[in-house]
């Protein structure tokens, strides 16, 4: 058997890297200040928004204002953004695209944003002119890989071995959907009897499927035994950078098909993927063996539904377990994430059937200062196959299959079926 493991978003943030939307959203305004700061004119425009002064030449051009009125040398980029805002009388920011300031207006006022689904929605909109707003990403789309280039700088020291742990982890019963309980007791049976009985239950091959542009993912594995593809690109190869949209499965995107305009299915996910192999090589994992679905730091949003549908429906598929982020207050978005996955599924019995039930998920990491336990091993569950006996490993199951010590910390211990 084998596993894919889902890297989103969520998965830089927990190592401490700022990739969000909103995040990126800050950095632009901060560069706005950077550029007023020296700026010679007096009306700036970058085509997403413009920054204009209402001085009567009174103050000068705009590197004048900020320094002598706003006194910038004393302010950040983006404390000179927020003064700008306040003196409105004297000058005037203005949004050239309705898409953008959908944008940052939900990135202010709800901390959180998600361009490609504000994107699909306007691409969606009667009165909507889709080569201007395919300019328009375009735009956002280079200031994005500008401002991940700044992220990308990461190192084996921000590695977490409790993640690596969960990533290579020996594969467990209860994860595992009913349908597929019968094929998976053989084929634990077989594995046993080649390797032997103490030798825990490891994927053969791991898939890494990054979402991300960053290669942070990539530091957790240094053999042969897994592939790691960039399916929304790279930034050391920024043409080969995929933003826009992927939901085929939306009643509006037959619409959007049937206008005969390419324009429309210019950022269309399933067409761009077809200028690299990347998809292709996914197939080809998907269609080799049964697997498992590790999901860590994937919202499994609408934006990806057509990618994570053909996985999640797949005859092969034979789990889908969400790690799941915890708060510092106690909570989690496990149902969140459920949630988002339900809608990509079309088939609701094999939904329920595969994804796995919170008792036996875990966080993809604990708030700072807490240990995590490891998930509830079930003893003498008795399945159509007879009594089955599973046992609590004491010991990390690295990337080697080798079993360390069991006085390892606790928030790597694993639970593995035998």
């Amino acid at each position: 058997m084998n596993r894919i493991i889902l890297i989103g978003n969520g998965f830089d943030l927990a190592h401490g890297l700022k990739t969000s939307y909103a995040d990126f959203i800050d950095w632009y305004w901060g560069e706005w200040g950077k550029k007023l700061k020296t700026s010679s004119n007096k009306l700036e425009d970058d085509k997403l928004c413009s920054f204009e002064l209402n001085d009567n030449g009174e103050y000068g051009p705009w590197y004048i204002f900020c320094g002598f009125y706003l006194n910038s040398r004393t302010c950040s980029n983006s404390e000179l953004i927020k003064k700008i805002r306040q003196n409105n009388n004297l000058c005037k920011i203005s949004f050239q695209s309705t898409f953008f300031e959908e944008i940052c207006r939900s990135a202010e006022e709800r901390k959180w944003v998600d361009i490609e689904n504000i994107y699909y929605s306007h691409l969606c909109k009667d009165d909507t002119d889709p080569k201007l707003l395919n300019e328009q990403l375009a735009i956002i789309r280079t200031k994005l890989v500008e401002y991940t280039e700044v992220q990308k700088n990461v190192t084996q020291n921000n590695v977490k071995e409790e993640i690596r742990n969960k990533m290579t982890a020996a594969f467990k019963l209860p994860d595992i959907s009913v349908d597929f309980e019968k094929k998976f007791s053989q084929l634990r049976t077989d594995f046993f009897r080649s390797r032997g009985k103490d030798t825990p239950y490891i994927p053969e091959r791991i898939f890494v499927l990054n979402f991300n542009y960053t290669t942070l993912a990539d530091l957790y594995f240094s053999d042969n035994t897994r592939k790691s593809t960039h399916i929304h690109g790279e930034l050391s190869k920024p043409d080969s950078v995929i933003f826009g949209y992927g939901d085929e499965l939306d009643e509006k995107y037959k619409t959007i098909v049937n206008k005969n305009d390419n324009e429309y299915l210019r950022n269309v996910k399933s067409v761009k993927y077809m200028e690299h192999a990347n998809y292709r090589h996914l197939l080809e994992f998907i269609e080799s063996e049964p697997f498992q679905i590790f999901i860590m730091g994937h919202s499994c949003g609408n934006s990806d539904r057509t990618l994570l549908n053909t996985l999640f429906e797949h005859r092969n598929c034979v789990s889908i377990k969400p790690f799941y982020y915890k708060r510092e207050n106690g909570s989690d978005n496990y149902i969140e994430l459920v949630q988002n996955i339900y809608r990509n599924f079309t088939d609701m019995k094999l939904m329920r059937d595969r994804v796995v039930n919170k008792e036996f998920c875990e966080p993809l990491l604990e708030p700072s200062g807490v240990i995590i336990s490891p998930p509830p091993c079930p003893t003498n569950s008795k399945t159509n196959t007879g009594f089955r006996r599973t046992v609590c490993g004491g010991g990390i199951i690295p990337a080697t299959g080798i079993i360390t010590s069991p006085s390892s910390p606790p928030i790597a211990t694993s639970c593995s079926a035998k």
